[in-house]
């Protein structure tokens, strides 16, 4: 068992909670489309996305059916192949670093990945910090869980610190920190 309480899904495949693109959407705007997540699990950032208006590309590693997906690959393939202004996406944790850099190197915009709030640990990642655009840190303080997707898993409290971290291109300076506005009553959505 992990920290999470969860067992680990073979796909690194998580379900963020909707509330969470919801408030990330209402903090980082005027984004230029299609925005890409090419992680789409089943489909929840896109469809939060559309929802407010938001043109996206949606890809993951197989098509679960859940959401129109236009390309099945790997992350590395898919942001290749498309391009896009900006991606918005819950990626596999073992592969963030690795994704932000794939990601920044194939979008003109800004790259927003949800991921837990220590990842800005390491003296690794610090000496990486210094030579990517990170601009800003959108903390949760509110705690989400992130069950395993394809499971009878039900979302309940979470344990572990989350936050959007952006990347924008042509950003110098220090990145700012700020919280995520409670956008939503139904932590469960």
């Amino acid at each position: 068992m992990r920290a999470s309480g969860y067992e680990r899904n073979t796909n690194d495949w998580y379900v963020e909670p909707a509330w969470a693109v919801d408030a990330l959407l209402s903090v980082e705007r005027q984004f230029i489309g299609p925005v890409m997540d090419p992680c789409c699990g089943g489909g929840n950032i896109p469809r939060q996305m559309e929802d407010q208006g938001v043109s996206t590309v949606s890809a993951d590693v197989c098509d679960r059916g859940m959401w129109p997906v236009d390309m099945v690959g790997d992350f590395r393939s898919t942001i290749l192949a498309v391009g896009p202004n900006s991606i918005i996406s819950n990626p596999p944790y073992g592969e963030a670093r690795e994704f932000i850099d794939c990601a920044l190197a194939h979008t003109a915009d800004r790259v927003c990945v949800l991921l837990r709030l220590a990842f800005l640990e390491g003296i690794g990642r610090r000496d990486w910090f210094a030579t990517v655009p990170l601009a800003r840190v959108w903390v949760s303080s509110r705690r989400m869980s992130m069950p395993p997707g394809g499971s009878d898993v039900s979302p309940k409290g979470g344990a572990i610190a989350y936050a959007w971290f952006v990347f924008e291109h042509g950003w110098s300076g220090r990145p700012v920190v700020g919280f995520l506005p409670d956008v939503a009553k139904d932590v469960a959505a």
